[in-house]
């Protein structure tokens, strides 16, 4: 794995799979959306809980979520998708959206990513969103992804008594 602070040498572009990174580059703009189509199919309760801007953001997302794994097919290299998770786990924090619902768009992803692609790099790509999701599952337990049990939280309040709003 390369660093560039500890003076390794960069990621070899051509190390990977190339041919299946240039199929995702050039029809990004048709995986997008058909990504997100896979993704509102499998959980349609996220078009009730997400408006319209939130759904473009997730297109948009979409395309970058594709260069990331073009980077990681042609490098071989899986750091590239699981760095990104990392990094974009705040981010979706702040839209209040659930590593679940990451997740879910994820998987649409990978349905619709492995359509352009050969079965060989499908499995790599399927790898490649795995390595992502487990990134991904490591953050569910992370308060604010989850509404938490009602009476653990009703007991730790101590039921309002005594609390600085009555007080």
């Amino acid at each position: 794995m390369s660093h560039p602070a500890l003076g390794l040498p960069p990621a070899d572009p051509s190390a990977g799979r190339t041919d299946a990174a240039a199929r995702l580059r050039r029809e990004r703009a048709r995986i997008a959306p058909l990504a997100l189509k896979a993704a509102l199919s499998a959980d349609p309760s996220l078009t009730a809980r997400y408006d319209e801007t939130l759904l473009r953001r997730f297109l948009r997302d979409h395309e970058q979520h594709i260069e990331q794994l073009a980077r990681a097919l042609e490098t071989g290299e899986e750091r590239f998708v699981t760095d990104y998770a990392e990094w974009l786990v705040p981010i979706y924090r702040r839209r209040h959206v659930p590593v679940k619902d990451s997740a879910t768009l994820l998987i649409g992803l990978r349905q619709a990513a492995v359509t352009v692609l050969a079965p060989e790099d499908g499995q790599a790509l399927g790898l490649l969103v795995e390595a992502w999701l487990k990134r991904l599952r490591l953050h569910r337990a992370i308060p604010g992804d989850h509404k938490g049990n009602r009476v653990a939280r009703f007991i730790w309040k101590g039921a309002g008594i005594l609390d600085e709003t009555v007080v």
